[in-house]
């Protein structure tokens, strides 16, 4: 399509935003990285991180017994 680059709405740009550029869209994650020994929360329990498993779930262990959790569900513990 060619012709001046118009507004969503259809109005024409001004003078000033004529050549700006977008920003680049920046991948973030709100999820925190864990790592073996961390401590964390699941439901009401305290626990400790023990490992990944594929890309959205993991292993914690809580008073000697091992669950797997989607790791969404984890908070820092203290």
């Amino acid at each position: 399509m060619s012709g001046k680059s118009r507004l969503p709405a259809g109005e024409p740009r001004r003078a000033s935003q004529r050549h700006a550029q977008r920003a680049a869209h920046v991948l973030t994650s709100s999820e925190p990285m864990w790592r073996a020994g961390d401590k964390v929360r699941w439901r009401d329990y305290s626990g400790a991180y023990l490992r990944d498993i594929g890309e959205e779930e993991a292993e914690i262990g809580v008073a000697g017994r091992t669950y797997r959790v989607r790791r969404v569900d984890l908070r820092p513990g203290t």
